[in-house]
């Protein structure tokens, strides 16, 4: 009991002093974006918010194991629609470290009331949607297609909610707009570890976490161009692959 409260009091602490070192520094690239080296300043962005997440999970004690980096469809003219599990509140922290460009995120609009959390979403591109208004979760997906055709990556939760323990729920087809609206590569990403290692019990949990990158599934030039339906399928049935590899790794190391 002693070393939870120890390393959840330590963690919160690094949380604390990231945030007073970083966020002057995010402060000057938005006024750095705002005089049109917008590029340059998300780049620069990406790689802080990459490092202090990094910083994090080592401080918080996690071991991350990333795999099928390969994967990742070269940047380009269009940018890639990254489809990600969402098991706990560290998912972001570890898709941050993982992918290696900056992504921004389709996330619900009460994220946006989180502080720190907040500002590095909307200097990442990310675009915030409100779940209970389809009209407006529409116009979120179509504003964050139009990112991806102008070279942008997003990544998007399609189960719609962290699944706490739960296993892999059901994916929401309308999430696959953001891909087929704009023509893009779907980069499947299977996440686990993060549910029990601080959600399950309320304390830091020091152990090992996943993420997996899955074989890339095109949208264009295919029987199935403009199939929502099956790419959602397409894309749970890899997620759930690399999941249950995950799992027999994690079985392993017991």
């Amino acid at each position: 009991m002693i070393k939870k409260i120890f390393v959840t009091s330590y963690s919160f602490l690094i949380i604390g002093l990231a945030a007073i070192i970083f966020i002057p520094i995010v402060v000057l690239l938005f006024f750095t974006s705002l005089i049109g080296l917008r590029a340059i300043s998300t780049e620069i962005i990406y790689k802080v918010a990459q490092y202090a997440s990094k910083l994090l999970v080592f401080f918080m004690g996690f071991k991350l194991s990333i795999d099928g980096q390969e994967n990742i469809p070269p940047r380009g003219k269009t940018g890639v629609c990254f489809v990600c599990n969402h098991s706990g509140i560290l998912d972001i922290l570890l898709l941050l470290i993982a992918v290696g460009r900056p992504v921004g995120f389709i996330a619900k609009k009460e994220i946006i009331f989180v502080p720190f959390i907040n500002l590095w979403m909307i200097l990442l591109g990310g675009i915030f949607m409100d779940r209970n208004n389809p009209r407006k979760s529409l116009d979120a997906i179509n504003r964050g297609a139009k990112k991806i055709m102008r070279g942008h990556s997003m990544a998007i939760f399609p189960e719609g909610t962290r699944s706490r323990g739960q296993g892999l729920l059901p994916f929401k087809t309308g999430s696959f707009r953001l891909a087929t609206a704009a023509g893009a590569d779907i980069a499947p990403v299977a996440m686990s570890g993060s549910y029990s290692a601080f959600e399950k019990t309320g304390w830091v949990r020091p152990g090992h976490v996943y993420v997996s990158f899955g074989e890339v599934i095109k949208t264009t030039g295919t029987e199935h161009d403009g199939s929502r339906q099956y790419f959602s399928d397409k894309a749970h049935e890899e997620i759930a692959r690399l999941i249950k590899s995950q799992e027999e790794a994690q079985s392993a190391l017991s």
